[in-house]
């Protein structure tokens, strides 16, 4: 009889444990829903975020002057300012006066120059670096790299006035090669490719040594081949900060022949009376390389930034 009873009472031990167990899957998937639903919520509100200046640009570019005012005037309702935010008629004569009141082809030939003269020598210099930062040791390696990636933290602005300078002093003011050599080797670029050809295995650079393959040509034969989507990511970081580069160009460019395309936006801007609809215009048709070049790359982009990470 006590053996029963210490049986029954195992029994019922057993089906409290096995209900709690059961339970508990229960609540996680009563609160799972709740949190798929805060992180599309938040998901979403960073779309709007980010999207939405772009969203309001494009709509803009096709609304006549009077109809763009008219919206600073909606009432603050999301209805109202959904509607407002529709042109309302379409025009096209916006896109037309910017390329017939500003040469916006040269312009844009002008970004063109800066941006491929900048982009082809960053990604050899920068993944150059980054091979001799990764793989070759001498003494205070650590040090100095410590010290590029600290140069990182410190703002343009502040060495703005010693890079004038220096093109003072080089005569390179109100030239090409003014805006093309400051930003030819970034300290973030030399960090990624460091990271990535980190995660080359020694022996293959070995195996080309004894086939008697010398430091460049390893790099050019075995390095570059491996960090193909790392080149394709910074290449999108490059191109976006060279064709979208402002303030340098406005400061170190006078002649309206060399300035790029978002310097050339600037002469739509009067303080008294800014012309945003042409402003717009020019800003959506400056704006489309970059989406273009980053839809094209955007697999590699996305390869690259994964593979940074594999080794630290």
């Amino acid at each position: 009889m006590p053996e029963s009873t210490a049986i029954l009472s195992e029994a019922e031990a057993a089906r409290q444990i096995s209900g709690g167990v059961t339970a508990a899957p229960s609540r996680s998937r009563r609160a799972l829903p709740v949190g798929r639903w805060a992180m599309h919520a938040v998901l979403i509100l960073g779309v709007v975020v980010m999207v939405g200046p772009l969203v309001w640009m494009v709509l803009t570019s096709f609304k006549t002057a009077a109809n763009a005012e008219a919206f600073f005037d909606t009432p603050r309702e999301i209805g109202a300012v959904l509607r407002g935010l529709w042109p309302d008629p379409v025009t096209f004569d916006n896109y037309r006066a910017v390329f017939t009141e500003r040469p916006m082809l040269m312009y844009f030939a002008n970004s063109a120059i800066y941006t491929v003269c900048r982009l082809l020598p960053t990604l050899l210099l920068c993944s150059l670096a980054g091979f001799v930062f990764a793989k070759m040791a001498f003494p205070g390696r650590d040090w100095i790299f410590g010290a590029i990636i600290v140069t990182m933290m410190v703002p343009f602005q502040i060495k703005m006035l010693t890079l004038y300078e220096m093109m003072v002093q080089a005569g390179w003011v109100d030239t090409y090669w003014g805006v093309i050599v400051v930003g030819l080797m970034e300290p973030l670029g030399i960090f990624l490719f460091r990271q990535t050809i980190r995660g080359i295995p020694d022996s293959l650079l070995d195996a080309a040594r004894i086939d008697g393959a010398g430091t460049l040509r390893i790099y050019a034969s075995v390095v570059l081949p491996l960090i193909g989507p790392t080149l394709a990511a910074y290449s999108i970081f490059v191109f976006m900060w060279s064709w979208s580069d402002f303030l340098w160009p406005l400061i170190v460019l006078n002649r309206e022949a060399l300035k790029p395309i978002e310097v050339g936006i600037l002469s739509f801007s009067d303080i008294n009376n800014p012309d945003y609809v042409k402003m717009m215009a020019a800003a959506t048709v400056a704006v489309a390389p970059v989406v273009v070049f980053f839809l094209f790359m955007q697999r590699q982009f996305i390869k690259g930034v994964t593979m940074t990470g594999v080794k630290g």
